[in-house]
């Protein structure tokens, strides 16, 4: 079975098991990539290292909402390409092309969690850090914490707990 946008509009069930997302939620997502995809084509068709005019290159074969939910499906699942590829009846190589092309795109769309550095206390901060940290006055605040490395332990069962099958890594999981 070849999923189409018809097959997703039909039996939105779809949806939350390969992307993740609830469907209304996928919908709105697409809406909004094709509000930004010609400016974000035309920005990447005039870059200053293409070698192409604008205008040349291959033309997409599969429509907007099949290379999103492709996409996303990739992310969600971490299968090979050539699987996810099926999904849609794409090719392996129009997975690897859209995901090179339309990963920035969904990062402008998508609300992304943003990347922080460690801060030293003594430290002095630019204006803009400090409007930065101003910003987060809600107090929400998204951190990874599955997995943190520990020393390893001389006692055998703590050792055990903390093995992961990981070389010379002893990560304690806290999502256990």
């Amino acid at each position: 079975m070849i999923i189409t946008e018809e097959t997703l509009r039909e039996d939105p069930s779809w949806i939350p098991l390969l992307m993740g997302l609830p469907a209304d939620r996928f919908w709105q997502l697409v809406e909004a990539a094709k509000k930004v995809y010609p400016s974000y084509e035309q920005q990447r068709h005039e870059r200053p290292d293409r070698k192409r005019g604008v205008g040349g290159g291959r033309k997409c074969d599969l429509p907007l909402v099949i290379r999103v939910a492709l996409v996303l499906t990739y992310l969600r699942l971490h299968i090979i390409q050539a699987l996810v590829a099926k999904f849609f009846g794409a090719s392996q190589s129009d997975v690897s092309r859209d995901l090179r092309r339309l990963l920035p795109l969904l990062k402008q769309v998508l609300p992304c969690p943003e990347v922080w550095k460690l801060v030293e206390a003594e430290q002095a901060l630019t204006e803009e850090e400090m409007l930065k940290l101003t910003a987060l006055a809600d107090g929400q605040v998204l951190i990874d914490a599955t997995e943190q490395q520990v020393y390893r332990s001389t006692d055998s069962a703590t050792r055990k707990a903390h093995f992961s099958g990981k070389k010379r890594c002893l990560p304690s999981k806290l999502n256990s």
